[in-house]
């Protein structure tokens, strides 16, 4: 897709820093927006441009799926969270920003305040030792 963000992080591989997971359909990384509360939010979407949950092939459902499993039960461990909040929107009422289906994997606390709280950029230092972080029990989670 020519204007897609995802699908050039995607080709050009410019988010290896802070990329947490990959196999052949899809990629996860730690997002740039995170709120102060909630550190380790994580983007996964698929390597192949699909709008939103509407475009999703069925062939995408199992790789998709076991993904999700994989980071939800890294991340609850790598950021000692008390659950997983995985969140996707799709199209402008529901506020999808980026128009390439993906879902967010959010750790979750007791009392965090989620709701409320602001979304700030973090920066890549920041996201790298997050992403360092997670690698680590997501390299568990595969292996185990």
């Amino acid at each position: 897709m020519e204007h897609c963000i995802f699908c050039k992080i995607v080709e050009e591989q410019l988010e290896n820093d802070i990329t947490v997971y990959e196999d052949d359909y899809v990629i996860a990384l730690v997002s740039l927006h995170q709120k102060s509360e909630n550190f380790g939010h994580v983007l996964l979407l698929p390597k192949v441009h699909i709008r939103d949950i509407y475009e999703l092939p069925v062939a995408l459902d199992i790789p998709i799926m076991s993904a999700l499993r994989t980071i939800a039960r890294a991340a609850k461990k790598a950021f000692s969270a008390d659950g997983i909040h995985i969140r996707q929107n799709n199209e402008a009422a529901a506020d999808q920003e980026i128009f390439h289906l993906h879902f967010h994997i959010i750790p979750r606390f007791k009392e965090d305040n989620f709701e409320n709280g602001v979304y700030e950029k973090l920066p890549l230092n920041i996201r790298k030792k997050l992403a360092i972080q997670l690698k680590k029990m997501i390299s568990e989670e595969v292996n185990f």
